[in-house]
């Protein structure tokens, strides 16, 4: 399963991504192959005093990101002219799982950073690509034949979430920690992060989403919140043990 990061916290866009979009993204990324999503910028506050918005209403209620991919450790990179087989087939599978914003070019975030979203609006359902400037013909040719082909495509199926269902003791496997959430999906918030090789309990998988679960993590038989499962593995049964309490007189 693909690893999402961020967005960072000083970001002016540092808002949790919609779930649809988590979706999308986990798709794309599994069918490219990639390791991990760096999400450099989320969702964006709603207007009003105070808010950190920028650019466009893209990125409300967090239905845009701009993301980089990361394969063995490195950041990929692409040209105008050209893009390696992972992005290609990353912008087809998003297209196809979705999305209908997708922007990439040198002269418009880089060389490394892509648009994927939605329309301006939950009612705008147009599929565009741009480049520099925000505009449709700057757009490289390589990501426009990308995008047209997953739109043309059937969506695939969506990754399955890692069988952490049954109610048991697990532990985090995601390299940067895994979010306790309020509730089961991004759109709830985060106030802690569990480091990897935290082992807790699994209650229920989540009768909302079934790829989120239901955690004990002091183990004193209380709910803590909701993981994403796909970041939990079962504990090894000698580990078990080895946690087991010592026998003490009369037990036995």
């Amino acid at each position: 399963m693909t690893i999402l990061t961020g967005p960072p916290r000083d970001a002016i866009r540092n808002q949790p991504i919609s779930d649809e979009l988590t979706r999308v993204l986990q798709t794309a990324a599994e069918a490219a192959g990639i390791d991990m999503i760096r999400i450099n910028s989320g969702g964006q506050d709603p207007p009003g005093p105070g808010a950190r918005r920028t650019g466009s209403t893209r990125h409300d209620h967090g239905r845009a990101a701009d993301v980089q991919c990361v394969v063995g450790g490195s950041t990929l990179t692409f040209t105008d002219q050209s893009a390696p087989e992972a992005i290609v087939t990353f912008v087809s599978a998003a297209a196809a799982a979705g999305a209908t914003g997708i922007g990439a070019g040198v002269g418009y975030m880089g060389n490394r950073t892509i648009h994927v979203g939605f329309g301006v609006s939950t009612s705008d359902h147009s599929q565009l690509t741009w480049g520099a400037g925000g505009r449709s013909a700057t757009a490289p040719q390589w990501l426009r034949d990308a995008a047209a082909a997953g739109w043309a495509a059937p969506a695939p199926a969506p990754p399955q979430p890692a069988p952490a269902a049954a109610p048991g003791r697990f532990v985090v496997i995601a390299r940067d920690g895994l979010k306790l959430r309020g509730g089961p999906g991004t759109s709830f918030g985060s106030e802690r992060t569990l480091p990897a090789g935290t082992e807790l309990t699994v209650v229920a998988r989540s009768a909302v989403d079934p790829a989120w679960v239901r955690v004990d993590v002091e183990g004193d038989g209380l709910l803590d919140g909701y993981v994403f499962a796909a970041f939990l593995a079962p504990v090894a049964p000698d580990d078990l043990h080895e946690h087991a309490p010592e026998p003490r007189p009369g037990d036995n």
